[in-house]
């Protein structure tokens, strides 16, 4: 039954991205896209009225990949945190993440302050999918965060830039002109020039990025690595499970990827790459 559910939602944020746009470039004012149910529709367990733990002290925010939102990407990842405790937020970026970039860190720096002063905890983690990792890390960098983040924890999030020549026209393709967030996050873009002139990794918080060899939209899978040291980890699935298989879409579906989270979110640091675990087939 787990294994079915699983599968219902990977289906459903599939075919919610490619109802969102992951498609045959379109101009915004001859969409033909129904719209998606949402946004603004929290995870089962998300966004409720909760106090921090001794065990569980730091809030967690949800933080969605471009052209989805709190509905579609946090049904599974969100409740599983919820059942182990922790306190879980979502944020809904606007117009699913498509605006400028710094736009959407504005949001992000108001439901932080929302969660601050509810749950009266002195920092956030951030598990960010795709984009949402990224606008994590610019919110520490630029966005005020710098003294208000534990954790920021990625999953398939561009922090250097995917490739604009060749597979240019894939990515291009993929992408319209209704969706400046798209092209901000190419390599070589002012966007990501101005994100990694200085010191990528600053603050308090740990950085831990979780990536998939399988990954077919945040490429070359470098552009997924922050520069190591004591508050980084970059953890390539595969080298821990070499059988399992997870893609972009369904990271924030999948079993392994979860067991990594919570690991990262434990620990007084980023996650612990060297950590023995028992690998299970992806859903």
């Amino acid at each position: 039954m787990v294994a079915n559910m699983r599968s219902r939602l990977a289906a459903a944020l599939v075919v919610g991205v490619l109802a969102a746009g992951w498609a045959a470039p379109t101009a915004r004012s001859e969409d033909p896209r129904p719209p998606l149910p949402g946004p603004g529709i929290s995870a089962p367990g998300v966004d409720v009225p909760c106090a921090p733990t001794a065990a569980h002290p730091t809030p967690v925010v949800l933080v969605h990949g471009t052209r989805s939102d709190r509905t579609i990407n946090w049904q599974y990842i969100g409740p599983e945190l919820a059942a182990l405790g922790y306190c879980v937020y979502s944020v809904d970026l606007p117009d699913r993440g498509q605006v400028p970039l710094s736009e959407s860190v504005a949001t992000l720096a108001g439901r932080v302050r929302e969660v601050l002063a509810e749950t009266r905890a002195p920092a956030v983690s951030f598990v960010g999918h795709s984009l949402g990792g990224t606008v994590g890390r610019d919110y520490v960098l630029r966005g005020g965060g710098y003294q208000h983040v534990d954790d920021i924890i990625g999953m398939g999030s561009t922090q250097t830039g995917y490739y604009t020549e060749p597979p240019g026209d894939q990515v291009d393709a993929a992408f319209n002109t209704s969706c400046p967030a798209c092209y901000e996050q190419a390599r070589g873009s002012k966007y990501m020039q101005g994100l990694n002139a200085g010191d990528m990794t600053p603050g308090r918080a740990s950085y831990t990025n979780l990536i998939t060899m399988h990954d077919g939209v945040s490429l070359p899978l470098e552009s997924q690595y922050l520069p190591e040291g004591p508050q980084v980890a970059n953890v390539l699935l595969q080298e821990a499970c070499p059988d399992h298989f997870v893609e972009h879409l369904t990271l924030a579906l999948d079993p392994l990827v979860r067991d990594w989270i919570v690991d990262a979110l434990e620990r007084n640091g980023p996650a612990n790459r060297n950590r023995s675990l028992e690998c299970s087939p992806a859903p």
